[in-house]
C-alpha cells in the first residue's frame, strides 16, 4: 500500500476515536487527504480494479459512515434544554456533518461516478427514513439525493426497480406528512425524479400508487399553500402516460375523481403560470385517454361516464372564463403584451368544444359539484351550486362579433381555426354562412393590424374545412360565393404586405385549393410584378394554381397597353418564369449584384423546379398535376407525432375502431409508374428558362469569393440547376444523358466545386466556429437533395444527377474532417469520464464474443453508461440526462453528425449509379470510426456516431456489402452490454439496427461473412430476449425487440438462420414470436397481435406483388397453435382473478389481444380462416369476448372480403362452424349456445328458421333427432318437413361413405357404419320411411348439386394419386365446409347411385337425361354459386365442380344426353368465355389456376365438339377465336396453352368440312410472329379463289354476326377493315357514287350502321375502348365523305331499334 493510501487508512480509523475533538482534528486532515492527487489516483484505480483487498472509495465510504453515526449519536446524547447558543452550535454541527458526505461523494464521482450505487442509496434512505436521523439530515441527504444520486445516469440505470417504489412510498409519505426540517418543494421535485426514473428505467409504478397521487391532489384542496404541486402534478402526468397503456380505465376513473378537485384549486387559489401550464396538460392528457384522436362516443372508441361529461361542461366553463380573463388583463394593462393566448390552453379548449358542441343544446344548467368537500359531496343533503352555460357555435360567433378588442377577440380566432382545423367534420353546414360573414366584416377592420393575421388563418381552415363538403345545397353555395369573392378581393389588395404574407397566400391558397373562387387574369399578375417575392408561402399558393386552372396565355401590362400576343416579352408564363428565377423584369441581372430571393429561402424539395417546368409545358395544368401525382417518398414524409399519439392509436385499436392489419395489403400494392407520353414542351420556353437559369449562376459564379460568399446559395442554386433537369427527364422532354451534356448540369458542376472550397477551407481549421452554421446548413441541403429509394420519380432522378455533381475531393475532405472532428471532442457537458472497464480482468467486455448471449448482459460494472451532467449542475432537468440528448453535443459534435450521415446517404445512394468518387473507398474510411482504436462508446458522441452509421449505412434498398456488414456489426456487442441498463439508450439501439436485418439476407447464405453477421446480430438479439424473460427490459426495449423480430421474419420467413440460441437450445423466430402475445404489457401484445401475419405470409414478396406469398400450409397451422396458446395463456393468467376490479383493465386487453391475433389470421391466412372464425366462435363461450367487438371486426373483414353484410361471410363458414361446435362433445356447447349474435341474429328462433337446412343434416347424421325436434318446435314447423327440405343435403352426409366401401381405413369404416346406421333410421317408418325412395328421384337434381359442392381435389402427393382436377390444385387451397371429398369419390358415388336405382342405367348422367333440363339446372346452380362469391378459392373450387361436372357430360355427349347435348355445347362454351373475359388484371397463383383450368376446359369442349358434333363448332368458333387471340399476348403463363387450341381449330381442322367456310369468315390474326402460321393457313383459306375488292372485305366482314356481349372478339376485323378503307379509297369513293340514288339499300350504309352497333356494345362494356376507338375513327372516315347519309344511317337504327 502505498505512503498516501496509509495515510488516509490511519486518518480513517482514526475518525472513530472516542473523543470528539481528536475526531474534529482527524476530519480536517481527512478533507485534505481525499483531495490528494495521489491518494485520488490510487483510490480511483482501486475502485476501478474492484480489488477488495485494497482501500478504495467504497471502503472509505464505510469508514465515513461509522463516523457520522458516532457523530449523531453524540448529538442524540446532549440535553434537550439547552440555550439557543448551544443549539445553533449542534446544528452548525448537524451541517457541517452533512458538508462533509457531500463533500465526499463530490471527491469520490469527480471524474466518475465510483461509489456503490446500493451502498450510497441504502445509506441515503436508511437516514432518512430513521425518525430520528431523518430529523436531523433528511433535508441535506434529500439534497444529496437529489443532486448527486438521481441525477447521476449510471446510478439512475443501476437503481431496480424495488427501490425505485421504496424511493416513492418513502418521498410521497413525506410530502403527505410535511415535516418543518424537509423543504416540501424538494421532496416534491424528489418525488417527480423517481417517478421519471422508475417510468424509464422499470415498467413503472403499480396502479396502487395512483392513491397517493389522489391523496396529494385532495390535501391540496385544503391548502392555501400549493408548495411543490407543479412538481407533483408533472410527476403524475409522467405517470398517467405510462400507466395510461395497461389501465386506460382506471386511469379515466381516477381522472373523474381528481379532476374537480383541481377545478376547484384554480377557481379558488391563485395559481402561478407554471402550476397552470401543468394542470392544462394533466386536463388535455385526460381529454386525450377518454377521447382518442376525438372520439366521442363508446361505440368510435370514447371512455365514457356521466361524471365525465360534467366534468367536461365545467371545464369548458372554466375555460371560457379564463380565456376572457386573459383577454380583460391584456386589454387593460400598460406596455407592451403578446395579444395570442398559449397553443396548449387553445388545444384543450378546441377539444373540450369538440365533445360537448351538438346541434341539439345551445344552453345547459351544470352542477358545479367541485365548489363542496369531498365530505360534502357524498353527503346527499347537500345540493351543488348550479350554473346556466351557452354551448354550441353561437358561444364563438358572440364572442367573435361582440368585441372589437384585439386582446379579447383574438384567442377566440385562435379556438375556431384550431377547431375547425382539427375537426373539420364538427362544423355544420349551418353555421358556415355565418362564421364566413363574420370573420368577412372582422377581415377589413385592421386598424394596427394584429388580428389581422389571425382572422387570415381562420378562414384558411374554414376554406379547407367547405373544400371536404360535397352536401351543400345550391342557394347555401350561393351565398358563401358571394361571400368568398369579396374575401378573395381584400386578401388580394393586401398581398404586398410582407407581415401577414404567409397567412394571406395560405388563404388564397385554400380557396382554389377547394375550387371556392374562380381564378381570374389579375391573379396571375402576382407572379409577374413586384407586389411580393418568391417565398414558400407563394410558392405553395401557386403549386395549387397550376394545379388547378389553366394558365391564361397573355395578360395586360398597364392601363394603356392593350393584350399583347405579338411581343414576346410579355407572354405570361415567361414573365413568371423570370419573376420566379430573378425576382426583376429587366434584362440586366446578369450585371445585378443582388442575388435573386430563391438562393435565400428554402423550398419544399423540388416545388419550385416543378412550377419552373410546368411552366414550360404547352398542356400546363397537366403537367402540374403530373408531378403533384407522384408518390412521396418513405425518407421525405413527416414522422414526428405528438408524443401520446401511439397510446391513443392504441386505445383505437384496443376497441377496433382502427384496424390497420386490413390496410396492409393495399400497403403492398404494385405502384404503376405514371406515363409521361403526350408532354410535349414549348421550345422557346425552355430555352427562356435554360437563359435564366444559366443567367443565375453566371452571376453567382461571377461574384464568388471563398471568403465571403454563401456556401449555401451555391448549393442551392447547384440543386435548382439539376431539380430542373431531373424533371425534365421525368417528363420526358430529354434523356438523362441529354442532361449531363447540358449547359446547366456544367455549371452545377463548377457551382459545387465552389462549395467544395468551402470544406477544403474548413478542414484545415475545424475550430473555426464562424463557418459551423454555414456547414451545417449546407449539409442539410446536400442530404435533403438525395433519395435513396428506388422509385423512379423525379426526386430519384436529381438525386442521381446531383450524386455526379460530387467530386472525389469534396467527399473524402468530409470523410477526413469527420475523422479529425471525432478525434478532437468538447464536452460541455460531459467531463465525467465513464468507469473504464479495461482493467476488470473477470468482467472484460472484450471477451465478449467469447461468451454465450446468455451471459452477454450480465452484470458487468455498473459504470457501464456515459454521465453527461455534474451532480446537482443541471437544475433544469429532473433526473438524469440521456446520454444522447443533444445537450451532450457541441456545435462541432453536430456538424460531425451532420457530415457523417451525409456521407452514409451519398455511399448508399450510389451504389446503383455512376458517380465522379469512389463510393467503396469512402464507406471504408465510415467503416474505421467504428474500429476498436477509434470508437469509444462511453462517450456520447462516439455513442451518436455508431448509431447513425447502424441506421444509415446499410440502405434498406441498397444492401452493404456482407464483409462491410461484418465490421459494423463488430462493436455491436460491446455497445449493448455497455449500455444494457439504460433502458433508452437500448431501446434506440435496437430501433437503429432494423435496417441493417434485410441485409443479413442477402447473398449467399453459406458464405463465411453472412454466418458471422448473421451470428453477431443473433447474438445481441438473444441477449435481449434473455434478459426480457428475466424481467430487465421495460416495455419500451420490449416493443423495440418486437420489431426486430418482425423484420427478422420478413427477412427469414422460414427461419432458416433466424435461430436464436439460448443456454445451447436453438430457437427459431417463428416460435419465439407468439410469446410476447402473453407479455405483461398490452402495447408488446398488440404489436405482436398486429403483426402475427409474419407468421403466415412471406413479406419480402412485397414489393412485387398485390398479393404476399403464403407460407407453407405447415408452417402456418403451427403459427396459429402457437399464437392461439400464447394468446390463452395470456388469458388464463387474469381469469382466476376476475373479481379484482383493479383487473378490468387487464382482462378487457388481453381479449382485445387474443381478438386482434384471430381477427389478423383470419384475414391474411385462407387456409386458417375457418379456424380463425372457429376460434373467435369459442372464445365467446371461454373467453367472454364481447360479441359486439368481434362483430365490429368481422364486419371490417367481410367487407374487406368483398361480402355486401356480415351473414353472407358467417354463412359461407357455417357447416364447418357448427360441425366442430358439435364435435366439443361438452353439455356446454349444444346447439342452442352456439353464438348466432355473430351471424346478426338477435335470437334463437331467427337464427333457426335461417338456418336450419345448415344445422338439420348435422344433427341427424349424429342421430340427435330430439334437437331436431327443438329446432321445429322453435320455428314451429313440421320437423319431418324440416328433414324432407333437408333431404338433398342429409344424403350428402352419407351416400359417399356408402361408395368408400373398398377402402381400409379404420376411420372410413367407423363413418360409414354411422352413414348406414342413420340411413336406416331415416327409412324407419316413424321418420321418412317408404317416400325416401320418392324423394331422392323427385331430388336428384339437388342431390347431384348438393355432392358436386362437396369436392375437393388437393394437389396430388403422387403420380398415381393424380387426376385431371389435380394440376389445378394448389397446397395452400383451403378446405371448404365439411364433408368433402375427391373427385374419385364422388364419382364413385355417381356410380353407386345408378347401381341401386331400379332401372340400373350404366351412369347417373342416363338418370339425369330422363328430364333433360337437370343438366340445366345442375349446371345453372354451380353457376350461381361462383357468381355469389368474392372469394378467390371458392370460385376456383366451383369451378374445378363445373369442370368435373361438365367432363362427365362431354363423355356421354355422344349419347346426345337426351337432346340436350346442343345447349349443354353453348352453355358451356359461352360461361367458360365469360370466365375468360373476367380475368383479373394482375394474375396470382389461384387466379392464375383458375384461368388455366378454363382453357383447358375450353379446350376439351372444342375438341369433343369436333369429334363428336359434326357443325355444332361452327356457329360459335368466331366468338370462341376472338377470345383466344387477346390472351396470347397478355396472358404470357397460357400463352402455350391457348397456341395449341387455336392451332388446333385452324390448322389442324382447316380441311374439315363443318368449320372450313367459318374459318374462312374469321378475321385476321394479328400481324405478330406467334400467330404467323395461323395467320398464313387462314389468309390462303379466305383468299383461295383470289384476292377480294373493297365490296367484297366490307361484305366479308359484315357476314359475321357479332355477340351482343363480346364486342372485342372483332378488335382484328376492325383493324383490318381499317387498312382496307385507307389503302383501297378510290373503290370506295366508287361505292359511294353507286349509293347515291338509293342510299338505304347502299353497302356504305350497311357497314356504317353495323360500326355503330357495335359502338353501342363497346359502350356498355368496360375494357372495350380500343374497339370503341376504331369504330369512331372508320365512322368518320366513311361519314364525313357524304353526310347525307346520316338521315339513313339514322332511320335503319331507329328500325332496328
Amino acid at each position: 500500500m502505498s505512503l498516501a493510501l496509509n495515510d488516509l487508512l490511519i486518518c480513517c480509523r482514526q475518525l472513530e476515536h472516542d473523543r470528539a475533538s481528536e475526531r474534529k482534528k482527524e476530519v480536517e486532515k481527512f478533507k485534505r487527504l481525499i483531495r490528494d492527487p495521489e491518494t485520488v489516483q490510487h483510490l480511483d484505480r482501486h475502485s476501478d480494479a474492484k480489488q477488495g483487498k485494497y482501500l478504495n472509495w467504497d471502503a472509505v465510504f464505510r469508514f465515513l459512515q461509522k463516523y457520522i453515526q458516532k457523530e449523531t449519536e453524540y448529538l442524540k446524547t446532549g440535553r434537550l434544554n439547552v440555550s439557543t447558543s448551544t443549539q445553533a452550535t449542534r446544528q452548525k454541527k448537524m451541517q457541517e456533518i452533512s458538508s462533509l458526505v457531500k463533500y465526499f461523494i463530490k471527491c469520490a464521482n469527480k471524474r466518475s461516478p465510483r461509489l456503490k450505487c446500493q451502498e450510497l442509496l441504502n445509506y441515503i434512505m436508511d437516514t432518512v427514513k430513521d425518525s430520528s436521523d431523518g430529523t436531523i439530515y433528511g433535508a441535506d441527504y434529500s439534497n444529496i439525493l437529489l443532486k448527486d444520486i438521481l441525477s447521476v445516469r449510471k446510478y439512475w440505470c443501476e437503481i431496480s426497480q424495488q427501490q425505485w417504489l421504496e424511493l416513492f412510498s418513502v418521498y410521497f409519505r413525506l410530502y403527505l406528512n410535511p415535516s418543518q426540517d424537509i423543504n416540501r418543494v424538494l421532496v416534491a421535485r424528489i418525488i417527480q425524479a423517481v417517478t421519471k426514473g422508475c417510468c424509464s428505467q422499470t415498467d413503472g409504478l403499480n396502479s396502487k400508487s395512483l392513491d397517493f397521487f389522489s391523496k396529494a391532489i385532495q390535501n391540496a384542496r385544503q391548502e392555501q399553500s400549493s408548495a411543490g404541486l407543479n412538481h407533483i402534478l408533472a410527476a403524475f402526468i409522467i405517470f398517467l402516460k405510462t400507466l395510461a397503456i395497461n389501465f386506460r380505465i382506471q386511469v379515466c376513473d381516477l381522472g373523474d375523481e381528481i379532476l374537480p378537485t383541481l377545478l376547484y384549486i384554480w377557481i379558488q387559489h391563485r395559481l402561478n403560470d407554471s402550476l397552470k401550464e401543468v394542470i392544462i396538460e394533466l386536463f388535455q392528457l385526460q381529454v386525450y385517454i377518454h377521447h382518442p384522436k376525438g372520439a366521442k362516443t363508446q361505440e368510435k372508441g370514447a371512455y365514457e361516464s356521466r361524471k365525465w361529461k360534467s366534468i367536461l361542461y365545467n371545464l369548458y366553463d372554466l375555460l371560457v372564463n379564463e380565456i376572457n380573463h386573459i383577454g380583460s388583463r391584456g386589454k387593460y394593462s400598460s406596455g407592451s403584451r403578446n395579444i395570442a393566448v398559449k397553443e396548449n390552453l387553445i388545444d384543450l379548449m378546441a377539444d373540450v368544444c369538440h365533445q360537448i358542441f351538438n346541434e341539439d343544446t345551445i344552453s345547459l344548467e351544470i352542477s358545479q359539484s367541485y365548489t363542496t368537500t369531498q365530505r360534502e359531496f357524498s353527503d346527499y343533503g347537500v345540493s351543488c351550486k348550479k350554473r346556466k352555460i351557452k354551448l354550441g357555435w353561437d358561444v364563438i360567433k358572440d364572442h367573435l362579433q361582440k368585441s372589437q378588442n384585439d386582446f379579447e377577440l383574438v384567442p377566440w380566432l385562435q379556438i375556431t381555426t384550431q377547431l375547425i382545423s382539427k375537426y373539420p367534420a364538427n362544423l355544420p353546414n349551418c353555421e358556415l354562412s355565418p362564421l364566413l360573414m363574420i370573420l368577412c366584416q372582422l377581415l377589413p377592420q385592421q386598424r394596427h393590424g394584429e388580428r389581422t393575421p389571425y382572422v387570415l388563418r381562420c378562414l384558411t381552415e374554414l376554406a379547407l374545412c367547405q373544400g371536404k363538403k360535397s352536401n351543400l345545397e345550391s342557394s347555401q353555395q350561393s351565398d358563401l360565393l358571394k361571400l368568398w369573392i369579396k374575401i378573395w378581393s381584400i386578401t388580394f389588395r393586401n398581398i404586398s404586405s410582407e407581415q401577414i404574407q404567409t397567412e394571406n397566400f395560405g388563404l388564397l391558397g385554400a380557396i382554389i385549393q377547394g375550387s371556392l373562387v374562380e381564378i381570374d387574369r389579375e391573379f396571375w399578375k402576382i407572379f409577374t410584378g413586384s407586389a411580393c417575392r418568391p417565398s414558400c408561402p407563394v410558392i405553395c399558393c401557386l403549386t395549387l394554381a397550376l394545379t388547378t386552372s389553366v394558365v391564361p396565355e397573355t395578360v395586360k401590362m398597364g392601363m394603356e397597353q392593350n393584350i399583347c400576343e405579338i411581343n414576346r416579352s410579355f407572354f405570361l408564363r415567361e414573365l413568371m418564369l423570370k419573376w420566379l428565377l430573378l425576382c426583376q423584369l429587366e434584362d440586366d441581372f446578369e450585371d445585378s449584384t443582388e442575388l435573386p430571393p430563391i438562393l435565400h429561402s428554402n423550398f419544399p424539395h423540388l416545388s419550385l423546379e416543378k412550377i419552373l417546368v410546368s411552366l414550360t409545358m404547352k398542356n400546363c395544368k397537366a403537367a402540374m398535376n403530373f408531378f403533384q401525382n407522384v408518390p412521396e417518398c418513405e425518407h421525405q414524409k413527416e414522422k414526428e407525432e405528438p408524443s401520446f399519439s401511439a397510446v391513443e392509436e392504441l386505445f383505437l385499436q384496443t376497441t377496433f375502431d382502427k384496424m390497420d392489419f386490413l390496410t396492409i395489403v393495399e400497403k403492398y400494392t404494385i405502384e404503376k409508374h405514371q406515363s409521361s407520353r403526350g408532354f410535349s414542351v414549348h421550345q422557346n420556353l425552355k430555352e427562356s428558362l435554360d437563359h435564366y437559369l444559366l443567367g443565375l449562376s453566371e452571376q453567382l459564379l461571377n461574384n464568388y469569393s471563398s471568403e465571403t460568399t454563401n456556401t449555401e446559395m451555391l448549393v442551392r442554386c447547384s440543386s435548382l440547376l439539376v431539380g430542373v433537369l431531373g424533371c425534365f427527364c421525368y417528363v420526358g422532354v430529354i434523356t438523362e444523358e441529354e442532361a449531363y451534356k447540358s449547359e446547366l448540369f456544367q455549371k452545377a458542376k463548377s457551382l459545387m466545386q465552389c462549395a467544395g472550397e468551402s470544406i477544403t477551407m474548413f478542414k484545415n481549421k475545424t475550430n473555426e466556429e464562424s463557418r459551423i452554421v454555414s456547414l451545417r446548413n449546407m449539409m442539410h441541403l446536400c442530404t435533403s437533395c438525395l433519395c435513396n429509394c428506388t422509385k423512379h420519380n423525379p426526386n430519384k432522378i436529381a438525386s442521381i444527377f446531383f450524386l455526379r455533381l460530387l467530386t472525389s475531393k469534396l467527399m473524402n475532405d468530409i470523410a477526413d474532417i469527420c475523422r479529425s472532428l471525432v478525434s478532437f471532442i468538447k464536452k460541455p457537458l460531459d467531463y465525467r469520464q465513464v468507469e473504464s472497464m479495461e482493467d476488470d480482468s473477470d468482467e472484460n467486455v472484450k471477451d465478449i464474443e467469447n461468451q454465450s448471449s446468455m451471459s452477454l448482459f450480465n452484470d458487468y460494472p455498473a459504470s457501464s453508461v456515459s454521465d453527461a451532467n455534474e451532480s446537482g449542475e443541471s437544475q433544469l432537468t429532473i433526473g438524469a440526462m440521456n446520454p444522447l440528448a443533444e445537450e451532450h453535443l457541441s456545435k462541432q459534435d453536430l456538424l460531425f453528425l451532420d457530415m457523417l450521415k451525409f456521407l452514409c446517404v451519398c455511399v448508399t445512394t450510389a451504389q446503383t449509379s455512376t458517380v465522379s468518387f469512389r463510393a467503396a473507398d469512402i464507406r471504408r474510411k465510415l467503416l474505421m470510426l467504428v474500429d476498436s482504436s477509434i470508437l469509444d462508446p462511453t462517450k456520447s458522441l462516439h455513442l451518436h456516431m455508431y448509431l447513425v452509421l447502424l441506421k444509415e449505412l446499410p440502405g434498406e434498398e441498397y444492401p452493404l456489402p456482407m464483409e462491410d456488414v461484418v465490421e459494423l456489426l463488430k462493436p455491436l456487442s460491446n455497445v449493448c452490454s455497455l449500455y444494457r441498463r439504460d433502458q433508452d439508450v437500448c431501446k434506440t439501439i435496437l430501433n437503429h439496427i432494423l435496417c441493417i436485418v434485410g441485409n443479413l439476407s442477402q447473398g449467399g447464405m453459406d458464405s463465411e461473412n453472412t454466418r458471422d453477421a448473421q451470428g453477431q446480430f443473433l447474438t445481441v438479439i438473444d441477449a435481449f430476449w434473455h434478459l426480457t424473460k428475466e424481467g430487465k427490459c421495460t416495455f419500451s426495449v420490449r416493443m423495440a425487440l418486437v420489431k426486430c423480430l418482425k423484420t427478422l421474419l420478413e427477412a427469414d420467413p422460414y427461419s432458416k438462420w433466424a435461430i436464436l440460441n439460448v443456454e445451447g437450445k436453438g430457437f427459431p423466430i417463428n416460435e419465439v414470436f407468439p410469446q410476447f402475445l402473453a407479455d405483461n404489457d398490452h402495447q408488446v401484445r398488440m404489436l405482436a397481435a398486429e403483426s402475427i401475419n409474419r407468421l403466415f405470409q412471406d413479406m419480402k414478396q412485397a414489393g412485387s406483388s398485390t398479393l404476399l406469398k403464403a407460407l407453407p400450409l405447415k408452417l402456418q397451422q403451427t403459427a396459429f397453435e402457437n399464437a392461439y396458446l400464447k394468446a390463452q395463456e395470456g388469458m388464463r393468467k387474469v381469469s382466476h382473478r376476475t373479481e379484482n376490479p383493479e383487473l378490468l383493465d387487464e382482462i378487457y386487453n388481453r381479449k382485445a389481444v387474443l381478438l386482434m391475433m384471430i381477427a389478423v389470421v383470419l384475414y391474411c391466412s385462407p387456409v386458417c380462416e375457418k379456424q380463425a372464425l372457429f376460434a373467435l366462435c369459442k372464445s365467446v363461450k371461454e373467453n367472454g369476448l364481447e360479441p359486439r367487438l368481434i362483430k365490429k371486426v368481422l364486419e371490417k373483414v367481410s367487407e374487406t372480403f368483398g361480402y355486401r353484410r356480415l351473414e353472407d361471410f358467417m354463412a359461407s363458414h357455417l357447416d364447418y362452424l357448427v360441425l366442430e361446435w358439435l364435435n366439443l362433445e361438452d353439455t356446454e356447447y349444444s346447439l342452442s349456445s352456439f353464438p348466432f349474435i355473430l351471424l346478426n341474429y338477435t335470437n334463437i328462433e331467427d337464427f333457426y328458421r335461417s338456418c336450419y337446412k345448415v344445422l338439420i343434416p348435422h344433427l341427424v347424421i349424429r342421430s340427435d333427432f330430439d334437437e331436431v325436434k327443438s329446432i321445429a318446435n322453435h320455428i314451429q314447423e313440421d320437423w319431418k318437413h324440416l328433414l324432407i327440405d333437408c333431404f338433398p343435403k342429409i344424403l350428402v352426409n352419407i351416400l359417399p361413405y356408402f361408395a368408400y366401401e373398398g377402402t381400409e381405413d379404420s376411420g372410413m369404416a367407423k363413418q360409414r357404419e354411422t352413414a348406414t346406421k342413420v340411413y336406416d333410421m331415416l327409412k324407419d317408418e316413424n321418420l321418412l320411411g317408404k317416400q325416401i325412395d320418392h324423394l331422392f328421384v323427385n331430388n336428384l337434381p339437388e342431390i347431384v348439386v348438393e355432392l358436386l359442392m362437396t369436392l375437393h381435389e388437393p394437389a396430388a402427393a403422387d403420380a398415381s394419386q393424380s387426376t385431371d382436377l389435380c394440376d389445378f390444385s394448389g397446397d395452400l387451397d383451403p378446405a371448404p365446409n365439411p364433408p368433402h371429398f375427391p373427385s374419385h369419390v364422388i364419382k364413385a358415388t355417381f356410380a353407386y347411385i345408378s347401381n341401386c336405382h331400379k332401372t340400373k342405367f350404366k351412369s347417373i348422367l342416363e338418370i339425369l337425361s330422363k328430364s333433360p333440363d337437370s343438366y340445366q339446372k345442375i349446371l345453372l346452380a354451380i353457376c350461381e354459386q361462383a357468381t355469389e362469391t368474392n372469394n378467390v378459392y371458392k370460385k376456383h373450387r366451383i369451378l374445378k365442380i363445373y369442370h368435373l361436372f361438365v367432363s362427365l357430360l362431354l363423355k356421354d355427349i355422344k349419347t346426345g344426353l337426351g337432346g340436350a347435348w346442343a345447349f349443354v355445347l353453348r352453355d358451356v362454351i359461352y360461361t367458360l368465355i365469360h370466365y375468360i373475359n373476367k380475368r383479373p388484371s394482375c394474375f396470382m397463383d389461384v387466379s392464375l389456376r383458375s384461368f388455366s383450368l378454363c382453357c383447358d376446359l375450353l379446350s376439351r369442349v372444342c375438341r369433343t365438339a369436333v369429334t363428336y358434333c359434326k357443325d355444332a363448332l361452327e356457329n360459335h368458333l368466331h366468338v370462341i377465336v376472338g377470345t383466344l387471340i387477346p390472351l396470347v399476348a397478355d396472358q404470357m403463363e397460357v400463352q402455350e396453352q391457348v397456341l395449341n387450341l387455336l392451332k388446333y381449330l385452324v390448322i389442324d381442322n382447316k380441311d374439315n368440312e363443318n368449320l372450313y367456310i367459318t374459318i374462312k369468315r374469321l378475321d385476321p390474326f394479328p400481324d405478330h410472329v406467334v400467330f404467323k402460321d395461323l395467320r398464313v393457313t387462314q389468309h390462303k383459306i379466305k383468299y383461295s379463289r383470289g384476292p377480294f375488292s373493297l365490296l367484297e372485305e366490307i361484305n366479308h366482314f359484315l357476314s359475321v354476326s357479332v355477340y351482343d356481349a363480346l364486342p372485342l372478339t372483332r378488335l382484328e376485323g376492325l383493324k383490318d377493315l381499317r387498312r382496307q378503307l385507307e389503302k383501297h379509297k378510290d373503290q370506295m369513293m366508287e361505292l359511294m357514287r353507286a349509293s347515291q340514288d338509293n342510299p338505304q339499300d347502299g353497302i356504305m350504309v350497311k357497314l356504317v350502321v353495323s360500326l355503330l352497333q357495335l359502338s353501342k356494345m363497346a359502350l356498355n362494356h368496360t375494357g372495350e375502348r380500343e374497339v370503341l376507338v376504331l369504330l369512331v375513327l372508320e365512322t368518320n372516315l366513311i361519314c364525313h365523305k357524304n353526310p347525307k347519309w346520316l338521315s339513313c344511317v339514322a332511320q335503319n337504327i331507329c328500325t332496328d331499334n
